[in-house]
């Protein structure tokens, strides 16, 4: 049995996982928001004790016994950790840790505490046979210390933590294969943020946090249309992204703002294209097979074909449990793509 825990700003999602005889399959799983009331939500105004209570109470919804539960995973967000693939020389594990410590220590943002490191062997180097090539994630020991105490508080002993990034990359690696030659790219669209992971079998693993997500294009609709937060989020789901293409109404906004031909998909598309055009630089023979749309806005209208238009690329929502058995019928499964990447970790112990 293993738990995952996906710590989101929008929802909280936990999905618990069981494997029997080398299949996986889906306990239960569920979700519970973070503000109850939609015109209350706010990103600046989120409290550890908030999320602290979400996580309990939902918990209690489904019946775990946080107190005797096993193999818990939670995840950390992208934007508290540093995850980039490097090549090293190779060395003992003991001085390879101090090594790659004084690396962590030129990305990640300095609070005053060590930095906190996890490796992952990922091969020789193709270019340099004395090196071998390291997927190297750091953050520090106060984030560290901020989340156990957070899970303890919800309940639960602390047991493995995560990152968001790489349990994508887990449900991903879990479901499908990688491509022998170039990368696929997943886009994990959240709430607060979009994290971008490219990877491929013969390719560096890359990955990178974009601030525009869901709750940027409500935002912008409560913007041009002069509505709170709760019909804005309505809008958005009911109309994907053709909601942009339509006029204000004396009824959404008094000044009669005239239609856009910019608009925030556009701005999440040339995002997606610095960021690749970033790894293309440092990668020279890397090229894009497959892109992939997950998370809780994945399911978008509109939003799959725009982005396929828009980059000239092909597109498809990832599933989540293609590999894995769910005997119960799930509204927007992509929205727990993390937390079954978080369980998958799990089950390896």
């Amino acid at each position: 049995m293993s738990l995952g825990i996906d710590i989101g700003k929008f929802k909280i999602k936990i999905v618990e996982l069981v494997s029997t005889d080398g299949k996986v399959e889906i306990k239960q799983l569920g979700s519970i928001p973070v503000f109850e009331d939609l015109n209350k939500f706010d990103l600046e105004k989120i409290s550890r004790s908030q999320l602290e209570a979400c996580i309990y109470d939902l918990a209690q919804n489904l019946g775990i016994n946080s107190k005797k539960a096993k193999n818990i995973v939670s995840g950390i967000s992208g934007s508290m950790v540093d995850i980039r693939e490097i090549a090293t020389l190779d060395m003992p594990d003991k001085e390879l840790s101090v090594s790659l410590e004084l690396e962590a220590k030129k990305h990640i943002p300095l609070d005053g505490t060590d930095p906190i490191i996890d490796y992952h062997h990922m091969g020789v180097n193709s270019k340099e046979i004395d090196k071998i090539n390291v997927l190297l994630t750091s953050t520090t020991k106060n984030i560290i210390q901020e989340h156990a105490t957070m899970i303890k508080n919800s309940g639960f002993k602390p047991n493995i933590f995560d990152t968001d990034p790489i349990a994508t990359s887990n449900n991903y690696r879990f479901n499908y294969d990688l491509p022998e030659e170039g990368t696929d790219v997943i886009l994990n669209i959240g709430n607060s943020s979009t994290n971008v992971v490219v990877w491929g079998k013969n390719c560096p693993f890359f990955s990178r946090n974009i601030d525009i997500s869901g709750n940027y294009f409500t935002a912008e609709i409560m913007r041009k249309f002069n509505v709170d937060y709760r019909t804005a989020e309505e809008m958005k789901l009911e109309k994907g992204i053709k909601v942009f293409e339509e006029e204000p109404t004396e009824e959404t906004n008094s000044i009669g703002i005239s239609v856009e031909k910019r608009t925030p998909f556009n701005d999440f598309a040339e995002e997606i294209k610095r960021t690749l055009r970033f790894y293309m630089k440092n990668n020279n023979q890397a090229f894009f097979n497959n892109f992939y749309l997950t998370g809780g806005s994945a399911n978008l209208k509109g939003l799959k074909d725009f982005i396929a238009d828009t980059l000239s690329v092909k597109v498809e929502i990832l599933n989540p449990i293609k590999k894995i058995n769910c005997n119960e019928e799930v509204d927007d499964i992509n929205q727990y793509s993390t937390a079954i990447g978080l369980a998958l970790r799990g089950l390896e112990n």
